[in-house]
């Protein structure tokens, strides 16, 4: 008898050591999304109008994807498909208001959390509070903004996970942050106030690289860093006046719905690499996956970027973004858009199409001439019926 409890107390302990073993092996896997920030207006993209020495750290421990696209210049929406993988029409948030992520939607955390992760997330915008379905998953979801009822600083969030990090130290750790600068109001904190006094909008982006420069070197100090995939992104641009819209959600011009998307692999793989071929926020679900040893989910649309440095995308590969905010709240029409390596188009009630190679600011609309770009991509958003 007494031989039989010491052999399944070895036992326990053999698998406890094998569940420990496992925990270490699996990489850590952290997701920081700073909302509404331009990939024109970081130093990483070729920017010189402000200094974000954390993330151009970032940017050289990762791989850079030159031309990444949001799926809807809106929060709620755009978020939805980071968690999920799925396209809007797929998870069904159109809008940040009068919408919610259904349960029956497969998320990033929950499937984390099935392979044993401690899933933690932080988020700094009413706009993503719990009751809007993001939270499926989690084990933590900090969403309490303490005296602001709508937004709270990017370096207090960042202190919330930093705590739910060290309180499962012993564990594989998802960690989800999401900083609310440089949303309006463009109102920086000092000393970036006062430095940045003209341009507040790069000042909120200063603010933000100051709380993702405190988390990351909190990671650091824990041992996680190295051994982590870390993902940073936008969840879309700000208009800034281009094309006559200041903020965004209406129009899907590249100001607003291009992002940057940095991918920082375990150990830095694939370091220092630019890719140039579009890729979309629906690729960053799909991309953690593969990384931490996630089964494939069927029927997303994204695909996994790390294998290598940025070939399993496509150069040809066209990138779906929309808005519906046009209708849902102006009562007017929606937009949709596809970009690829070469060409924009924008499915409006006056059809537009880009050449963002020659023209990466959008100011000559060649759909006037039809060109077979412009049709290809029309069949596309419109295809013939069977």
């Amino acid at each position: 008898m007494k031989s039989r409890v010491a052999f399944l107390l070895l036992l326990a302990m053999a698998s406890a050591c094998a569940r420990q073993s496992d925990a270490r092996k699996a990489p850590p896997v952290v997701l920081i999304s700073v909302d509404t920030l331009r990939a024109d207006h970081l130093p990483a993209y070729g920017y010189r109008g402000v200094r974000t020495p954390a993330l151009d750290a970032l940017a050289g421990d990762s791989i850079v994807f030159e031309n990444a696209y949001c799926q809807a210049p809106l929060t709620l929406p755009s978020h939805a498909t980071l968690l999920t993988g799925l396209l809007p029409s797929q998870h069904g948030i159109r809008d940040n208001v009068g919408f919610r992520l259904a349960p029956t939607h497969a998320t990033l955390a929950s499937a984390l959390k099935a392979r044993g992760y401690a899933t933690g997330a932080a988020v700094s915008s009413f706009a993503l509070r719990r009751n809007r379905g993001l939270d499926a998953g989690f084990d933590l979801y900090d969403d309490q903004f303490g005296a602001s009822p709508d937004e709270r600083p990017g370096l207090e969030t960042a202190k919330h996970l930093e705590a739910f990090a060290d309180a499962n130290s012993g564990k594989p750790l998802f960690l989800f942050l999401h900083l609310y600068e440089p949303h309006t109001p463009y109102a920086p904190p000092d000393p970036f106030r006062t430095e940045y006094v003209s341009h507040p909008y790069d000042g909120e982006i200063a603010a933000a690289d100051a709380a993702v420069g405190d988390f990351l070197a909190h990671l650091k100090k824990s041992g996680l860093y190295d051994r982590a995939i870390v993902v940073f992104v936008s969840d879309h641009g700000e208009g800034l006046g281009d094309h006559g819209e200041d903020e965004h959600g209406v129009f899907l011009y590249r100001e607003t719905i291009r992002v940057p998307v940095f991918v920082k692999f375990p150990a830095s793989r694939g370091a220092g690499s630019r890719v140039r071929a579009p890729v979309g926020l629906i690729d960053v679900f799909p991309t953690i996956a593969e990384t931490a040893g996630v089964p494939a989910v069927p029927g997303l649309p994204g695909v996994s970027v790390a294998r290598s440095a940025g070939t399993t995308t496509s150069a040809s590969r066209r990138i779906y973004s929309e808005s519906l905010y046009p209708r849902l709240q102006l009562g007017w029409s929606d937009l949709a858009a596809l970009t690829d390596d070469r060409f924009s188009y924008i499915e409006a009630p006056r059809p537009e199409l880009y050449d963002v190679v020659a023209d990466p600011a959008e100011k000559s609309n060649l759909a006037g001439s039809l060109p077979p770009a412009l049709r290809s991509m029309r069949a596309l958003i419109h295809p013939e019926p069977d």
